[in-house]
């Protein structure tokens, strides 16, 4: 998973919800707050539809210059998005829309306001809004991102382990032992002093209780993909067909049997480098 890739950046989804969502939550913040005096206009001002209607003559150009900002303007300078260009072109969108801001807001007020003082307070305060749905607008898509990632994180599996190696699984007692292929074991839960073991047998799954610790009975076993995965749950990695959820909350889902099988925080990163191993990361 490549936690640098900024892909969606360059997409025309993004662009557009981009250019939406400034429009729009620049358009709910004057109307609602009034910021900037645009109300000095009429003092005792009710929400009636003409009244908001006024405040389309912001939403025209600021909609108008971010689609030609984003969609004309951004290919010219880079082609590829970098963290560096992204922070840079954003600096450069904020004082754009400032600016745009400010002589709408001038034009309309018959340029009462039309001082230099005055641009500065405007590209102070107006950055400071546009910010909000900037920066929410990237991290979500940069959220989605990661997670489409790890829900196809997994592709084909490579050869390093013999999927028809034995493993034998041996408890406390005498007749808390099985044999499985490496091919039909899926994953083991524990229950109190008792682990059950969940297998495929003729494509039916079967289960097997054993009474043994849970963290001894993977100690026991000899095999990189057979590993811990939670405190309640081991598994055999080799029938990992992808792995879903963020970075707090991973969930491994096997194959064939669409099991889910949690992952923990302390065993996330031995359980990642050994499907590194056995799997081709996409």
């Amino acid at each position: 998973m490549d936690k640098n890739d900024l892909s969606f950046y360059d997409t025309k989804k993004y662009k557009l919800s981009l250019s939406m969502a400034i429009a729009v939550f620049f358009y709910c913040f004057i109307v609602f707050f009034l910021p900037f005096g645009v109300d000095n206009y009429n003092p005792n001002h009710e929400y009636t539809l003409s009244f908001l209607l006024e405040f389309i003559y912001f939403l025209i150009p600021l909609s108008l210059f971010l689609l030609l900002n984003e969609f004309l303007l951004r290919p010219l300078f880079f082609k590829k998005a970098t963290l560096k260009k992204v922070i840079l072109w954003s600096v450069w969108t904020l004082v754009l829309l400032s600016t745009i801001i400010f002589f709408t807001y001038n034009y309309l007020g018959n340029w009462h306001d039309f001082f230099l003082t005055s641009y500065f307070g405007f590209l102070r305060d107006v950055s400071a809004v546009l910010l909000f749905p900037m920066v929410g607008t990237f991290f979500f898509f940069k959220f989605r991102s990661l997670q489409n990632q790890m829900e196809h994180i997994l592709t084909t599996k490579e050869e390093y382990v013999d999927s028809g190696q034995l493993i034998l699984f041996k408890g406390m007692g005498s007749k808390d032992q099985i044999t499985l292929s490496a091919s039909s074991f899926l994953y083991g839960k524990a229950q109190d002093n008792y682990v059950e073991l969940v297998y495929l047998e003729q494509q039916q799954l079967k289960k097997f209780l054993m009474r043994s610790p849970l963290g001894n009975l993977v100690s026991s076993i000899n095999n990189m993909a057979i590993v811990r995965c939670h405190r309640s749950y081991m598994v055999n990695l080799l029938h990992v067909k992808s792995i879903k959820g963020g970075n707090q909350d991973l969930t491994l889902h096997l194959d064939p049997s669409n099991a889910t099988v949690p992952i923990s925080k302390s065993f996330k990163s031995a359980v990642l480098k050994n499907l590194r191993s056995l799997k081709n990361f996409g």
